[in-house]
């Protein structure tokens, strides 16, 4: 879309819109950005909108706001069934998503990272594997900053890394990463998305736009990803922790492997790895075959992985006092995230969850709980469900706390020399917290704050 002299609604005053609202605005868009929430801005961020022109309205979202609007922008937190998008969509006013926007104005190609478990990581590690290359590399999305904001700075020969929720994909367009990573699918969203069938649509929308020159890599250990083979238009590379692959990665005793038509080349081994559990693997692999499909080389993806040490609030350890290993795993905000982090660790685990909850179902994670924790300690708005599907699983001892120092506290008092304390909590922090970095911020204070005396 050209945007010069046409009326676009941004909606959503989050970091996305108030990125998309400037871009627009610089481009020669008449911008309104809109939040049904009575929201303000950051005085910074409002007064650089003001001057590029943008209009902010926030406490009501009336239908007259589309009055002559050629194109709604919508961030990804915003459901499409909405009073307001529902009156766009009946006045055959566009809808998109602001990834699309990022799409329309990059010059640099994009490469893109989507599945429910794993993003962050994978879209982290890939960042800094590109950077390896020496070319311009840039990361938004889901993480880091506005995505069309970013996309708007980058110059032609970069990579822009976006990481994508199924959210952002439901209203792309046009929308092409020249090379897209399909990690996991697992029930998700479903409160969003209704059904299973319409959250993997969503997911699948990553790859429609692809071209044959393009690169698709699928973790073929998941039965429904490996089931888009049949539709993905682009160069499917395949991953793999149980079988070899002729095109992609694959790990097989200890050594991950990329494969480029069925001749294999070593490219790390697992004591060069540093971030535990075989979910981790997957990401690995999946960085693997997509940046050595880029032209990287070997070395450089080998030095770069074995340099890196994980990502802050998932599974990210903080401290050992007296024997006992805290980790913050804020980050897992469903059930599937908790039995990663479970099944990455050997010793006794002292599991510490709840927060909003998610509502998705719970009797096949209790009794995965129930084999690999010592003790259970539940909190936020999810702790009577959560005990209630836990004492019908048999999970014991089960306990409660009233804040996260109570919880910590409780898990120390629990835990003996070697055991692990685990916050992963299987919910979205919006209880207590704004986000779950600063649920896992609470976390690290208070295990900071433990005596390390005054242990049994």
């Amino acid at each position: 879309m050209e945007y010069g002299d046409k009326h676009i609604l941004v909606l959503g005053a989050g970091a996305s819109g108030i990125g998309a609202s400037w871009v627009l605005a610089q481009v020669g868009a008449h911008v309104v950005l809109n939040d049904y929430k009575p929201v303000t801005l950051p005085a910074d961020e409002e007064k650089r909108l003001v001057s590029a022109g943008v209009d902010i309205i926030t406490g009501r979202q009336d239908e007259s706001l589309l009055d002559g609007v050629d194109r709604i922008v919508i961030s990804p937190g915003i459901s499409l069934d909405i009073p307001i998008v529902k009156a766009a969509q009946a006045r055959g006013i566009d809808v998109v998503s602001e990834v699309e926007v990022a799409y329309e104005l990059s010059k640099s190609s994009i490469v893109a990272v989507t599945g429910t478990n794993g993003k962050t990581t994978t879209t982290t590690l890939l960042t800094k594997v590109l950077e390896g290359t020496g070319k311009p590399v840039r990361v938004g999305g889901n993480i880091g900053d506005s995505l069309s904001e970013v996309a708007y700075s980058m110059p032609a020969d970069g990579y822009l890394v976006a990481e994508l929720s199924s959210y952002q994909l439901e209203t792309i367009k046009h929308f092409r990463p020249i090379g897209a990573i399909m990690l996991n699918i697992t029930p998700d969203h479903l409160a969003r998305h209704k059904t299973m069938e319409n959250y993997i649509a969503a997911k699948e929308r990553i790859f429609e736009n692809q071209l044959s020159t393009d690169f698709m890599v699928l973790n073929i250990d998941d039965s429904i990803v490996a089931d888009m083979k049949e539709r993905v238009p682009s160069h499917i590379l395949e991953i793999s922790q149980h079988q070899a692959v002729s095109n992609g990665a694959y790990y097989d005793k200890g050594q991950c492997y990329v494969a480029k038509d069925g001749v294999p080349t070593p490219i790390i081994g697992s004591d060069d790895i540093h971030i535990p559990g075989s979910h981790n693997i997957e990401n690995i692999l999946t960085v693997i075959a997509l940046t050595y499909a880029l032209g990287v080389p070997v070395e450089t993806i080998h030095r770069i992985i074995s340099e890196f040490h994980g990502v802050e609030h998932r599974l990210e350890r903080v401290k050992t006092i007296n024997g006992i290993t805290f980790y913050n795993d804020s980050k897992a905000t469903n059930v599937d995230s908790v039995v990663k982090a479970l099944e990455s660790f050997d010793q006794s685990v002292i599991l510490l969850s709840g927060g909003h909850d998610k509502m998705t179902p719970l009797e096949d994670f209790m009794q995965l709980v129930k084999n690999h924790t010592k003790a259970v300690i539940f909190m936020g708005e999810a702790a009577d469900r959560f005990e209630n599907a836990a004492k019908e699983a048999g999970v014991e001892p089960i306990y409660r706390a009233s804040s996260m120092k109570d919880a910590v506290e409780q898990g120390y008092k629990l835990a003996d020399q070697g055991d692990i304390v685990l916050l992963s909590p299987a919910c979205s922090s919006f209880d207590w917290y704004s986000c779950f970095e600063e649920r896992g911020d609470d976390f690290k204070n208070c295990v900071h704050m433990l005596q390390e005396g005054g242990h049994h």
